[in-house]
């Protein structure tokens, strides 16, 4: 990635940037991160992004993040900067250098990172392919966006070598959880359906845009839920809702997006 980041307070090529080495976020994933979609400096969903990190922020005794109108302002200049109207600007909260261990220090002094890449255009559909890795109801690392990510790291790559684009996840109790980085929806007898947070899911801010839009029923499902399902699909802040239209190489749905849901994001 080339061009102008924010950190910290300062603007700085990226040439020039660089995590302290005490950084918690660095050595222990100590930290939360957003990834957010901004067309034309204006961060799309702004309000859910911020209220999710807010509250997780809060639930793990991190320092709370700046307020929406100055992240707001800060991202309209750091794509003005870089000269993108359509991108995917990412920012990372860390706890900041503390002392080694798993202890905090007193007094922390958080880092915060805004860093931007223009957007890819959003395939036309995505396979699945189902991973052995489960994801607990209880991990902290399921429920927030942090910067633990090995789980979903390493079951992306188990999905790509068996020539999926994604992988898609159980907890630990067998029910569906979702993919390694999107929530997951399927619609049976015209009703839409998405697993509860109950089991393992991260609140996804198209998820909740979903859910605050149409009646949408969320539960504990097993996975041959999505066999008779009329459409699959997946959704993030990244490409918005996309198909699903294989799970380990079987067809699953129509192989496109009900129409409710083209209308919020086609």
């Amino acid at each position: 990635m080339t061009g102008i980041v924010f950190k910290d307070g300062d603007w700085l090529e990226t040439g020039q940037t660089g995590w302290a080495l005490a950084d918690r976020g660095v050595l222990l994933g100590d930290g939360l991160f957003e990834t957010m979609h901004v067309i034309k400096g204006k961060v799309v969903r702004l309000d859910r992004h911020m209220a999710r990190l807010t509250r997780s922020a809060a639930e793990l005794g991190l320092p709370g993040p700046r307020d929406s109108d100055s992240i707001a302002k800060l991202v309209a200049e750091l794509v003005a900067r870089n000269a993108l109207k359509d991108a995917i600007v990412r920012l990372t909260l860390t706890a900041g250098p503390g002392l080694r261990g798993l202890e905090r220090a007193d007094g922390l002094v958080p880092s915060l990172t805004l860093t931007a890449a223009p957007r890819s255009q959003p395939p036309a559909s995505i396979r699945l392919a189902l991973s052995e890795i489960r994801r607990s109801p209880a991990s902290v690392a399921a429920r927030h966006k942090t910067l633990s990510y090995m789980d979903n790291i390493q079951a992306r790559r188990q999905a790509r070598g068996q020539g999926a684009d994604m992988a898609l996840l159980l907890d630990t109790r067998g029910n569906v959880s979702g993919c390694d980085c999107a929530n997951l929806f399927w619609l049976i007898g015209g009703e839409v359906y998405t697993p509860a947070t109950a089991c393992g899911v991260l609140a996804g801010t198209v998820r909740a845009e979903i859910l605050d839009s149409m009646p949408v029923e969320t539960g504990a499902f097993g996975l041959d839920v999505l066999e008779g399902a009329e459409a699959v699909f997946v959704t993030n802040a990244a490409f918005g809702a996309v198909p699903v239209v294989e799970l380990d190489g079987r067809t699953l749905g129509s192989g496109e997006l009900p129409a409710r849901i083209n209308a919020l994001f086609g």
